[in-house]
């Protein structure tokens, strides 16, 4: 008896020191992140690109000193996606009014799981019927833990997305009752490969690239938002605070946040079919991507969103749909994949008339007359035309001496859009500058990219994602710079 007494009481000590421990990670993680507030505050107020990647270090130390006391809680993983966990999503899915016609999810060897035909499809045949009672939404919300404190936070309520990301965790947290979308959540994959999950040497791979910049931003919100809803939670008692008080993790947000980014698609609000709301919907979000075109619908008088096949398969082929037109660094940043094939694919550059050229006012009004800002994103895009009509005029309007511009701008709108034609007959001269200002910054574009790897071995799946990014966008460049350099010769020789 006096045995069992001693090891009770040892029992009650280990627990005690345990909770005090625990007690003490959460106050070091609660000033670490304050300066992981402060750290992220100052990166949005930096303008250069190596004020923001120093910045960005910082933030990754910190994140690196909370993932460590983080840990401590022992945490187990959100998801267990094997053969098992997509069997009992697939059961509950049809019970509840979900239909799978000729596919069925599958494992395949390069892409994870997919969908699998299980019988011959031919184009247009209806594949995958979800009706919105099986998707989460923003306006499943009122009805969760999360409800209470939706409603009293202004960073809840404003951006949705992040909403959605928190309402994804309440879900997969929650212990008072198993979750309607249990089965759902745990066959969703344990990790992901967007930007948020790239460690230093991954995101420096990226550098040179359109990409790159967009990567940082990502890392930057998506460490202040965990910041701020860290503090949120310890300070708060609403029923979604009570089950991430202990349970929220900068480790958990960001799997939320990728899951959202690489998953989502939109419907119909059922407050108000004229807008849009962001879901997921199971089964439909196990397709792959391919080139191709649209082929899902959400039939509002039916309630349901409707994929169909794309193009004919046959029996145990993949079966793909096409997740819409974006450039290969929006699928890196935001689904964690590039596509080399993407005949949507760009080069983002960015051109602008400084308030401080003595011809501003002209340049800004000739702009406006074709709808063009006087700071602008472009973008350069594969294939034999890599040069658009906004492009071109808008260099046209950034070389133009005054004389030409009041020539231009006392011209009828319609004649002003000769300025966008590539065969449009102007001044030798002006276009020879344009020209040579697009050759220009082009090679500028491709200086900032690093020498080219001698070997690619031994790099990281994040580096070798970054690599395929470089090569597609340089690829881009070159042949932009090809095109550009031909129709300079032939001003030239005019």
């Amino acid at each position: 008896m006096e045995k069992k007494v001693k090891n009770t009481s040892q029992k009650k000590n280990l627990a005690k020191l345990q909770t005090m421990k625990l007690n003490n990670c959460k106050a070091v993680i609660l000033k670490l992140v304050d300066e992981l507030l402060d750290a992220t505050s100052m990166m949005s107020n930096s303008p250069s690109i190596k004020e923001q990647w120093s910045i960005h270090l910082v933030i990754v130390n910190l994140l690196s000193k909370i993932n460590q006391f983080e840990a401590e809680f022992e945490l187990k993983p959100l998801s267990q996606r094997n053969d098992q966990s997509i069997e009992k999503l697939t059961k509950w899915a049809t019970k509840n009014g979900a239909i799978l016609n000729g596919v069925e999810i599958h494992q395949f060897e390069n892409y994870a799981y997919g969908m699998k035909a299980n019988k011959n499809i031919a184009v247009g045949d209806k594949l995958v019927t979800v009706p919105r009672a099986l998707m989460m939404t923003e306006e499943n919300i009122p009805s969760s833990p999360l409800w209470k404190l939706h409603s009293q936070d202004m960073m809840l309520r404003n951006m949705p997305n992040v909403a959605l990301a928190i309402f994804i965790l309440v879900e997969s947290l929650r212990k008072d009752k198993k979750s309607f979308w249990h089965s759902y959540l745990t066959t969703l994959p344990v990790t992901y490969s967007t930007p948020v999950y790239f460690d230093v040497a991954d995101l420096e791979a990226l550098k040179g690239s359109p990409a790159f910049e967009a990567a940082l931003k990502l890392n930057r919100n998506i460490a202040r938002q965990y910041a701020y809803f860290k503090k949120l939670f310890q300070l708060s008692n609403d029923p979604a605070s009570v089950i991430l008080k202990d349970t929220f993790t900068y480790e958990y947000y960001r799997w939320a946040v990728s899951t959202l980014m690489s998953r989502q698609n939109t419907v119909p609000s059922s407050n108000n079919p004229s807008e849009n709301v962001s879901a997921l919907i199971p089964l439909w979000d196990m397709f792959n991507h391919r080139s191709g075109r649209l082929s899902t619908d959400f039939i509002k008088s039916n309630n349901v969103c409707v994929c169909y096949a794309d193009s004919d398969y046959a029996a145990d082929e993949q079966v793909y749909i096409f997740y819409g037109v974006r450039t290969n660094a929006d699928f890196l940043v935001h689904n964690g994949f590039v596509y080399p094939d993407n005949e949507h694919d760009a080069v983002k550059i960015r051109l602008g008339v400084s308030r401080s050229d003595q011809l501003y006012s002209l340049r800004y009004r000739l702009l406006q007359t074709l709808s063009l800002p006087a700071l602008a994103e472009f973008y350069l895009t594969p294939g034999p035309f890599p040069v658009d009509g906004k492009l071109l005029a808008f260099v046209r309007i950034f070389n133009m001496d005054q004389k030409t511009l009041d020539d231009w701008i006392q011209m009828e709108e319609k004649h002003c859009l000769n300025l966008t034609l590539l065969d449009s007959t102007l001044d030798p001269a002006l276009e020879t500058k344009c020209w040579e200002f697009l050759q220009v910054r082009i090679n500028l574009l491709i200086k900032q990219y690093p020498a080219p790897l001698e070997k690619a071995d031994n790099l990281s799946s994040f580096q070798q994602l970054a690599h395929t990014q470089i090569q597609l966008e340089l690829d881009i460049l070159k042949n932009a710079l090809v095109y550009v350099k031909q129709h300079l010769d032939v001003v030239l020789k005019s």
